[in-house]
């Protein structure tokens, strides 16, 4: 079946009913007609799904406009040598990100990457500027789940510092 957008619903939030969804083991409570995913998506002229981040990741920018952070990285990680990053811009003017890369790697050829990923992003989702992340994120160093996806709480802690710092001197139009 073809996917339908859903009236009263907020941020594109992907939402699934059918007979696989009839309640949980052990709980007596209906579940609504439709049942809410966490995931954001957006459906194509034919009605194709395509997920675009998670509802929980989401942060609004100071002009008001609604980021899903992965939207943003999966285009970042697509531009050698970039290999992972993590996008911030909760109440700020414009984004900037924790990218990893490979140490040799020389600032010019991010910022060609950065720039080649901004192409592809309307003005608001654009990354502006970025620091460098000292290691690849691990589930080690707790920065990544075991399942690969980043923690973006923990990249915080760790980077949130020299992000804010990005944003001291900066005034982008």
């Amino acid at each position: 079946p073809k996917g339908v957008v859903l009236a009263g619903r907020a941020l594109g939030e992907v939402e699934v009913r059918g007979h696989g969804f009839l309640g949980y083991l052990g709980d007596p409570r209906p579940v609504p007609a439709w049942l809410p995913t966490g995931d954001l998506g957006r459906l194509d002229a034919e009605g194709f799904l395509t997920l675009t981040g998670r509802l929980k990741s989401c942060f609004i920018t100071a002009f008001g406009r609604n980021i899903a952070p992965e939207w943003v990285e999966r285009e970042l990680v697509l531009q050698p040598p970039v290999r992972q990053a993590a996008v911030f811009g909760e109440g700020r003017p414009w984004n900037a990100a924790v990218l990893v890369a490979p140490p040799d790697t020389e600032r010019e050829a991010l910022a060609a990457a950065v720039e080649r990923a901004n192409r592809g992003l309307p003005d608001y989702a654009r990354v502006y500027r970025w620091v460098v992340a000292e290691a690849p994120f691990t589930p080690e160093n707790g920065l990544l789940t075991a399942t690969g996806t980043v923690r973006r709480e923990a990249v915080w802690r760790r980077y949130g510092p020299a992000v804010d710092r990005l944003y001291d001197d900066v005034a982008v139009a």
